[in-house]
């Protein structure tokens, strides 16, 4: 019986894992192009929560509402495939915001604060990419 040579050995070894992580890679970012988000507030603590990159609307919403520890957590916002999603607070409550880019989503749920009222934070957007 014949062996390999230790250095055909670790050739194949290589190339064996090195075609595994760039399919993986790929299989990833597929996956992440194809990912949904949402966020779960609540009115009475002003408690919320955010999911993003789930693999569907249901498991994003689940995963929000999970995550937010008030009992009267909601969903107030589900954002699709390439979109970012944000909220912010302020004296007349909270708003969201959604778009194309985390600056996009960020400004619309700013606007829309300070429109019902003053001291808006927004929180940082997080996208389906």
């Amino acid at each position: 019986m014949k062996t390999l040579p230790a250095w055909l050995l670790v050739l194949v070894l290589t190339l064996g894992i090195c075609c595994g992580c760039a399919s993986s890679g790929k299989a990833d970012d597929a996956r992440l192009k194809e990912s949904y988000g949402a966020i779960a507030y609540a009115p009475g603590t002003q408690d919320w929560r955010m999911r993003w990159q789930a693999v569907d609307a249901r498991r994003a919403r689940e995963r929000a509402l999970a995550d937010c520890a008030a009992a009267d957590c909601q969903v107030v916002l589900e954002f699709s495939p390439g979109q970012c999603g944000t909220l912010a607070l302020g004296s007349g409550g909270f708003s969201v915001g959604q778009g194309d880019t985390p600056a996009a989503a960020e400004a619309a749920a700013l606007n829309e604060c300070q429109r019902t009222g003053s001291g808006c934070r927004v929180a940082v957007a997080e996208c389906n990419r």
